[in-house]
């Protein structure tokens, strides 16, 4: 809901002849929210010099002036774009390195009981110097290279309401050195109410020992994993219980060990859908993708269960096929597997080798794959990777290969066809 604030010394009539004024501030708003704060300050800029009518229209509508950016060399304008916003609440950002930061969160400083959104990248930046005062209004903290003097109590203070809705911690130190695991412990426990974390930081210590932390409306959860540090990455995966959890995306520098990989596909497992149709997954030269589609669905949406996890390019492909096994383990019986590669030497090796287990029975990998799409781009047209394994797995009810140009309309499909035992052009995209 928008809700309008005015000067209510003018008539509808003396601003803007038949146009209501809810409706011309309702037009603005949305051409606000298509750009970035600094260039909505632009934009109204722009729009003060239509007419006078409009001036002093945009001037006393607070709501136009919430988003305070710090990427403008005056501070004189700052203070106007802040006395404008009345008492509304703020979103404070800053954001451009090559902007003096102390200034401007100086001027923000005192507003910390109006603060909604704060987002925040300067290196070397004391952070507690401006957040030593109650934000009761705070729901977004993003906190990128800034540190953290000793001896600060990551558990108590105000700058970490109960309330807060998201929080990214990304390159963030303590003193000189790196935040320990017990501290993050103490922060994420200050803030029970998240719905979205993403940690990108640097860690040290002995992973803690504790109860997992209930976040019962968390929904979105990304941890990147820096050099030499997985281990940690499993420590802090394991201090979050997230039973609402729709999205978690795990970053590696080196690639998983054993212990973060089945603690992820581990949350696959103690999803409580009611009988999920399908799962999902997508596997890129640096990523894969597993999407939970519940019974009854379409597509996959946002809404659905994901779990994401990524690594370099040059991690060796014995993980990918790890992921795998340990999804098929996952799946229940009554539910299908698609896929969608990007990349196929290997994976096509490995999903055309039968196993053959002890009593002599052939099984074959990923059992429950009902469909399959291979996409390749940038190869000759009689590129064919895939043939032998559609004629080997015909227990697949669907082989594709997509062949991509420049734009979907260039892209070329071929389906497999097992009469005449060769792909055949055609289908849907």
């Amino acid at each position: 809901m928008v809700i309008f604030q005015m000067q209510p010394v003018h008539q509808t009539s003396d601003y803007l002849g038949p146009l209501p004024l809810e409706l011309f501030i309702s037009i603005i708003t949305l051409s606000l929210d298509s750009v970035s704060p600094r260039n909505a300050l632009d934009r109204l800029e722009q729009l003060r010099l239509v007419s006078k009518t409009w001036l002093e229209t945009i001037d006393s509508t607070p709501q136009f002036w919430t988003s305070i950016p710090n990427d403008s060399k005056s501070l004189t304008r700052i203070k106007e774009w802040i006395k404008k916003s009345g008492d509304s609440p703020l979103r404070i950002i800053s954001t451009i390195l090559m902007e003096p930061i102390e200034p401007f969160m100086a001027l923000c400083y005192p507003l910390a009981h109006r603060w909604q959104s704060v987002t925040v990248s300067g290196f070397q930046l004391n952070a507690l110097a401006f957040f030593d005062r109650p934000a009761p209004l705070l729901e977004e903290l993003h906190l990128l290279g800034v540190f953290f003097k000793p001896d600060t109590s990551f558990s108590a203070g105000p700058w970490l309401p109960k309330h807060l809705k998201s929080l990214r911690l990304h390159e963030v130190t303590y003193s000189s050195g790196k935040l320990t695991i017990v501290q993050l412990y103490d922060i994420l426990s200050a803030s029970p109410n998240l719905r979205r974390l993403d940690l990108a930081t640097d860690f040290e210590g002995v992973p803690c020992h504790r109860d997992p932390l209930p976040f019962p409306v968390l929904a979105d959860l990304t941890v990147s994993a820096p050099q030499d540090q997985n281990d940690l990455t499993s420590a802090i995966l394991s201090m979050i219980a997230a039973p609402n959890l729709t999205k978690i995306v795990v970053q590696f520098n080196n690639g998983p060990p054993a212990a973060v990989l089945l603690l992820s596909i581990s949350w696959l497992k103690r999803q409580t859908l009611d009988q999920p149709r399908r799962y999902d997954i997508i596997i890129a030269a640096g990523s894969m993708g597993v999407f939970i589609v519940p019974k009854g669905g379409g597509s996959c949406s946002s809404e659905d269960p994901q779990l994401h996890l990524s690594w370099q390019r040059h991690f060796s492909i014995n993980v990918l096929i790890e992921i795998l096994e340990e999804l098929e383990s996952s799946v229940p019986p009554h539910a299908g597997m698609t896929m969608e590669l990007y990349s196929t030497h290997r994976i096509v090796d490995y999903l055309k080798t039968p196993r053959i287990d002890q009593d002599g029975t052939q099984t074959w990998p990923l059992s429950n794959l009902r469909s399959i799409r291979f996409k390749f781009g940038g190869y000759p047209p009689n590129f064919d990777p895939v043939s032998d394994f559609a004629r080997v797995r015909k227990d697949i009810a669907r082989i594709t290969t997509l062949s991509t140009g420049a734009s979907v309309l260039t892209s070329i499909l071929h389906v497999w066809d097992e009469a005449s035992m060769s792909f055949v052009r055609g289908g849907d995209l």
